[in-house]
């Protein structure tokens, strides 16, 4: 039997009360040979009052092959209660109906089961000096494969939020690339470039994730004078994201099914006396850039057509401002 609720006035969060006991045990392993490789093994067992027992095992491992070189494994599994009303607060910004497909007939909080996850992923770290500069490179790559996940369906009505136990597959990949070199003396560059794959089943079939650009790219010059001057700039760009669907609303109240990438940049100038006192000037959001029309209804707060959860914009546009900063030892 499912169980279905809306989250109004005539619905208390009374509801939802639960208490949770997780008495457990845990064993951990650790081996260290010189300063070139660690590894730290566990494993913990515990029993929840509501779900029964479950096992978590994890595993960590670095290799440093050279002085300037690591790599690092890691892996484990996890449960967790999720809890969907704090977790999902912003929803309560809209008229969506808050619905809740579980089991009434169990003790498990909302009817619905824990979220249990896989996960592993790797690091690669390489220092180097190039001109008689050091630098960094970082490479990094996880994924997490869900058994349970409970999913947060906005796709099957622009006026409800379905909470229900994931059926299908849950993934996520993310791959993380980023460089650190000192191009000129005092002037540090980094750049970063991010890739994150993140899907899973709805009701309707295997989409990704929405509001999550698929890639991102970061830029960020820092440079400082003798005379304690910093000057930091910094430029960020995301990709496009999935928009959950509002075609059923009239078109005056409809949203595009994807976002555009967009820019952001900030700057900041500093000035520091003798490590102790320093002021800063700055500016955010340098191109002004806005998401257009980020609340539906806006005007009409009670239509069923109000929404201000589909964020995935700055609201913002330009901002200045100046601080100052005083140590005391």
């Amino acid at each position: 039997m499912l169980l279905k609720k809306r989250l109004d006035g005539d619905n208390s969060l009374s509801n939802f009360d639960r208490q949770e006991t997780v008495p457990g045990a845990f064993f951990e392993y650790t081996y260290s040979h010189l300063d070139k490789f660690n590894l730290v093994a566990g494993i913990r067992v515990d029993y929840h009052n509501l779900f029964g027992t479950f096992v978590t095992p994890r595993l960590h491992v670095r290799y440093a092959p050279t002085k300037k070189t690591i790599i690092r494994l890691s892996g484990g599994r996890g449960q967790r209660t999720a809890n969907i009303i704090s977790e999902n607060t912003g929803l309560l910004a809209s008229s969506r109906e808050i619905v809740i497909m579980g089991d009434e007939e169990s003790d498990k909080p909302y009817g619905l089961n824990p979220e249990v996850a896989w996960n592993y992923g790797v690091n690669f770290t390489q220092h180097f000096a190039l001109d008689y500069r050091d630098g960094l490179i970082s490479l990094d790559f996880y994924r997490t494969d869900f058994e349970n996940q409970i999913v947060v369906d906005l796709d099957q009505s622009p006026q409800q939020a379905v909470f229900y136990n994931l059926i299908g597959e849950s993934y996520s990949n993310s791959f993380q690339a980023q460089v650190d070199y000192e191009v000129i003396k005092r002037l540090d560059v980094r750049l970063a470039y991010r890739w994150y794959d993140v899907k899973t089943n709805y009701d309707g079939g295997l989409k990704a994730k929405p509001l999550v650009a698929e890639n991102r790219a970061f830029a960020n010059l820092a440079y400082e004078t003798r005379k304690y001057w910093k000057f930091d700039y910094t430029i960020n760009w995301q990709g496009p994201k999935r928009i959950p669907t509002t075609h059923s609303n009239p078109e005056e109240f409809r949203l595009a099914t994807t976002s555009p990438d967009f820019y952001t940049m900030n700057f900041q100038v500093s000035k520091s006396w003798k490590k102790l006192f320093e002021v800063y000037v700055g500016m955010e959001n340098l191109l002004d850039y806005k998401q257009e029309n980020p609340i539906l209804a806006g005007d009409q707060p009670f239509s069923p057509y109000f929404e201000s959860s589909l964020v995935w914009g700055p609201i913002f546009g330009r901002s200045f401002y100046v601080g100052l900063r005083y140590k005391i030892k």
